[in-house]
């Protein structure tokens, strides 16, 4: 197609999609526009019945063409009050008309039964007004014929009865001349409301003129007094013209411009349907051929209307897949490619136009033409350094050539940032490793030096406590605090040694089934003298039957030793600590409490790690090294089990330790027991 003809196609679609009907116009006139129409359709309507029925032929009971049915149908269309008005209106001029001419009251109102049935019944089939009824679509078009038939058949049947009651006229006869004379009405004028109107001129003036003119010129001839060929299949051609090259309301308007001379000068005795077998009426004939020309007219602007937007919509389709294309962010291309030569590009977009070397390229869809697979799903360094992901679908010509679509992606940035990930992660792998081997060493420097403090501060000891029993009473002093600070200074080693054993691969390397509460009677005992020189009441609630949990009684013991010492090294004089252990069918429990200043909540978290001590000045002034609850922790989980910290009924804190029952004592709790020596 031609550019020149593409943009005549265009215009004209243009024109037929931004169009509306004379119904949507009528809404938008001022009210005195709208009055003004109203009343000339009106007049319009009053004048072409009183016309027909004046050319009326002799001894006729049927107008040739009824006109007024059309402009009834069309008052009825634009009239924006209520309907009663408007069949008020209409029945009022048919029956004025029938008056006038002479007919008597009686076949005045048959004619208003005749109307307004017949104006019910189009409307009701027609379906709602506007949009939905324009004669812009073959499924439009087929409910207005529809409406029509439908109301020219109501007329028939009303009419052949009215006309067989009035003056005994045969009904076959009455139905046959009425129903055409109306249907061709309908088909003629109605449409002027329902096909589109442009909205500015469209720029075809010359040739509408030329147009006009000549079928102006062969509807005169058609139909002319003086001849009575039949050459009315003249007018399809200049109607066919005027239907595929303007707005369709200038074939609408031509077809009825056509059915009032034909009708006319039909009557008068011209054309080719005036002197016919006088068994055939002239009336049907003229109105066959008025349908048949008006259907075919139609049918072509409809069609016409239907191609405008199936256009249109490709059109939109079109761009949208144009835009998509091109404008995408990623690279798409189209190739043709056959074995043993180059491949040849049928669309491509920028991004892929970038990215496309034929260093690469061509190699790649050679090897894939080899492959015989139909999906590709590659990577391919470009010379730059450039990483491009492939994705791509082969689909075979009837030529014996492919064509390959393919989507392009640069993930260089995505490549980079894997690297850098991988690089980050193997940097933190050796960070990591760097710290275990320093903490290793730690742990190494701390257990060497504590096996090396543990044999001289054995020795102080040693000779501390010979030297406590000789010494004079004036330097007795001086020993008790040899012997306070060597006994500080063993428990400082036998904690760092518990903690070297914790991060052991092994720290439990034996497990047993121990009586826990002869592990925390034993402890009580060791912590007697203690309690009693800083004035602090020890209280046992030891459960009476078997406590046994699987484990090491050192590690109980340290357990149970550090939390009592806990205790009583933050109960202030006179306080009192309250040792508690119980079970259940699973799991054995022990609880100490005291009375001391009890545990804040900053300090909550942070209890259990190691080398801590709490800010609260009254607190600091009591000796530790911050990590008795440290390796009571790990001590437990080591054991499976669990420790918690809680407010005491005492005041205090209260440490609650919940261990797994033994096995066997699960059985019986009546079974001996063996506790293992501390």
């Amino acid at each position: 197609m031609s550019p020149r003809r593409q943009r005549e196609l265009q215009r004209e679609d243009a024109a037929l999609l931004g169009a509306v009907g004379l119904i949507q116009r009528s809404r938008e006139l001022p009210r005195p526009a709208y009055v003004s129409l109203i009343v000339g359709l009106a007049l319009i309507t009053f004048g072409l019945g009183f016309v027909a029925l004046y050319l009326t032929p002799a001894g006729g009971n049927a107008a040739i063409w009824w006109p007024a049915a059309g402009s009834s149908a069309l008052l009825y269309l634009l009239y924006r009050g209520p309907r009663w008005q408007v069949l008020a209106l209409v029945g009022a001029v048919a029956a004025i008309s029938n008056v006038l001419i002479g007919r008597p009251p009686v076949f005045a109102f048959w004619a208003v039964v005749v109307v307004v049935s017949e104006l019910l019944v189009f409307t009701w089939v027609l379906g709602p007004q506007g949009r939905s009824a324009m004669l812009a679509t073959s499924r439009g078009l087929l409910r207005f014929v529809g409406a029509c038939v439908s109301a020219a058949l109501v007329v028939g049947l009303i009419g052949m009865v009215s006309f067989t009651l009035l003056v005994g006229a045969d009904p076959i006869e009455s139905f046959v001349a009425l129903v055409p004379s109306h249907l061709s009405a309908l088909l003629l004028i109605v449409p002027l409301a329902l096909v589109p109107l442009p909205r500015r001129p469209s720029g075809q003036g010359v040739e509408l003129v030329v147009q006009v003119t000549l079928t102006t010129v062969v509807t005169l001839v058609v139909f002319a007094p003086f001849q009575n060929e039949a050459i009315g299949a003249l007018l399809f051609p200049f109607l066919g013209w005027a239907a595929v090259r303007f707005m369709p309301i200038v074939a609408t308007f031509e077809l009825l411009v056509l059915g009032a001379v034909g009708s006319v000068l039909t009557v008068l005795g011209g054309g080719p349907y005036a002197s016919t077998d006088p068994g055939i009426s002239a009336t049907l004939l003229v109105q066959i051929y008025l349908l048949s020309i008006a259907l075919t007219i139609q049918f072509i602007t409809v069609v016409r209307s239907e191609r405008a937007e199936l256009r249109a919509e490709n059109e939109r389709r079109a761009t949208l897949l144009r835009g998509g294309f091109v404008g995408s962010q990623v690279g798409s291309m189209f190739v043709r490619a056959a074995h043993g030569a180059s491949p040849s590009i049928l669309e491509i977009n920028d991004v892929a136009a970038e990215l496309v070397e034929a260093s690469w390229f061509d190699p790649l869809v050679e090897a894939w033409l080899t492959s015989g697979v139909d999906d590709l799903t590659t990577e391919a360094l470009l010379d730059d350094g450039r990483t491009v992901q492939l994705h791509g679908r082969r689909v075979p010509t009837a030529d014996g050539d492919t064509v390959l679509g393919l989507q392009l992606v640069d993930i260089s940035d995505f490549v980079a940032a894997q690297e850098a990930m991988a690089h980050a992660v193997e940097r933190e792998r050796r960070v990591a490793d760097e710290l275990r081997d320093l903490s290793r060493q730690k742990d190494d420097f701390v257990s060497a030096v504590s096996h090396e403090l543990r044999t001289p501060i054995t020795s102080i000891v040693g000779f501390a406590e010979e030297l406590h029993e000789t010494v004079a009473d004036e330097q007795r002093q001086a020993s008790e605090i040899i012997l306070r600070n060597a006994a500080r200074l063993t428990e400082m080693v036998e904690e760092l040694l518990e903690l070297g054993r914790m991060t052991a691969p092994n720290p439990v390397r034996e497990s047993s089934s121990i009586d826990l509460t002869t592990i925390v009677g034993d402890a009580v005992a060791d912590q007697s003298a203690t309690a009693r020189d800083q004035r602090v009441t020890v209280e046992t609630d030891l459960c009476p039957q078997p406590t046994l949990v699987m484990g090491n009684a050192n590690a109980l013991g340290r357990i149970a030793t550090n939390l009592l010492a806990n205790a009583i090294k933050f109960t202030p004089a006179d306080g009192t600590v309250r040792v508690t252990t119980t079970c259940d069918d699973g799991t054995v429990l022990l609880m100490i409490d005291d009375s001391g200043p009890g545990i804040s909540d900053a300090d909550h978290p942070r209890v259990f790690e190691r080398f801590f001590r709490s800010a609260d000045a009254t607190k600091r002034q009591t000796p530790g090294t911050g990590l008795g609850l440290s390796i009571v922790k790990s001590l437990v989980e080591l054991l499976e089990g669990r420790i918690e910290i809680e407010r005491s009924p005492l005041g205090g804190a209260r440490m609650r330790v919940t261990l797994p029952r033994a096995l066997d004592a699960a059985v019986s709790d009546d079974a001996p027991v063996t506790a293992a020596p501390a």
